[in-house]
């Protein structure tokens, strides 16, 4: 009981650093003109949900620390790249990838204050987190063995080129099923929908092929940070897979419950189904992947028989 009430107090703690790191982060590197352009009632909904989105991400991220097998500067390491490439770096891509809503944005808010204001916050939290949760120094059972993504080159080869086509795949039908549909955001994105999900893909070949390349290199750079927690993380298999599946839906996702001026509310709205459903998918089916041991398997077979 008494170390449960520990790390209770000790989360909480991280809270409130959390808040007081965003708040800083924000006010460093948000222009003027973009603080301006928010409407009181966005102020205060943005303001509403802070506390909860503070709460939320410590809780996922002091989860990944305290479930990590890994202390010190290398899990500080581990939490900073799952924090900074999965909150920061995925909305700076799909807002550079579409300039229907980079173009609304001040200049200077996309590159360097979007990167900027995710370091500020992800690389000081990042340390407390390990200091504040007590993995300064190494555990009993980060001695045990660790035989997790464990593989021959092709096996890597193989799986790497799965999960970026996995990721290609859960982009475009989720993209397309549930957020191209809703009525409005074709035209916002400058775009039309075509009816079918296939004459989609026809039009983002004609339109945006360079489209399809880029989803290419995110799948691989979010399979990369799967396999950090995938790595790191020291519980059985279940717990693993849905740990790096509620990963990529928070981390990934939940700045969009913050209001904006720059995309509508029925966008933003849309964005908010399909985003944490599609991110909790791969993130699940990417784990399977780089937990399933195929070649240990055979071998196994072939000494059965």
């Amino acid at each position: 009981m008494k170390k449960i009430l520990l790390t209770l107090l000790r989360v909480i703690v991280l809270v409130i650093v959390y808040l007081v790191l965003y708040t800083i982060a924000a006010r460093l590197t948000t222009p003027p003109e973009v603080s301006q352009s928010f409407t009181p009632e966005q102020i205060n909904q943005a303001g509403a949900m802070l506390p909860i989105v503070s709460l939320i991400m410590t809780l996922m991220l002091a989860y990944l620390a305290l479930r990590s097998r890994w202390h010190g500067w290398k899990l500080a390491g581990a939490l900073f790249l799952i924090f900074y490439v999965l909150y920061t770096l995925r909305g700076w891509v799909e807002l550079v990838a579409f300039p229907a809503v980079s173009s609304q944005m001040p200049k200077g808010m996309l590159t360097p204050g979007l990167l900027l204001d995710g370091l500020f916050l992800a690389i000081p939290f990042s340390l407390a987190a390990v200091w504040i949760l007590g993995k300064t120094k190494k555990a009993t059972i980060e001695d045990e063995a660790n035989d997790r993504l464990q593989m021959p080159a092709p096996e890597w080869i193989w799986k790497l080129a799965a999960a970026a086509i996995l990721y290609e795949i859960v982009y475009f039908t989720f993209g397309y099923y549930v957020a191209w549909r809703t009525p409005g955001l074709p035209a916002f994105y400058g775009g039309t929908d075509p009816g079918t999900f296939f004459g989609q893909l026809a039009n983002v070949s004609r339109d945006t092929p360079w489209l399809y390349a880029l989803q290419i290199l995110r799948g691989l750079i979010w399979a990369g940070i799967g396999c950090i927690i995938v790595r790191m993380h020291k519980g059985k298999a279940w717990e693993t897979i849905l740990a790096t599946g509620l990963s990529f839906m928070i981390l990934g996702s939940i700045a969009l419950l913050f209001p904006n001026p720059w995309m509508p509310d029925f966008v933003r709205r849309a964005h908010t189904i399909e985003m944490p459903s599609s991110t909790f998918l791969y993130g699940v089916l990417l784990s399977i992947l780089m937990l399933w041991k195929p070649m240990k398997q055979n071998r196994t077979l072939k000494a059965a028989g």
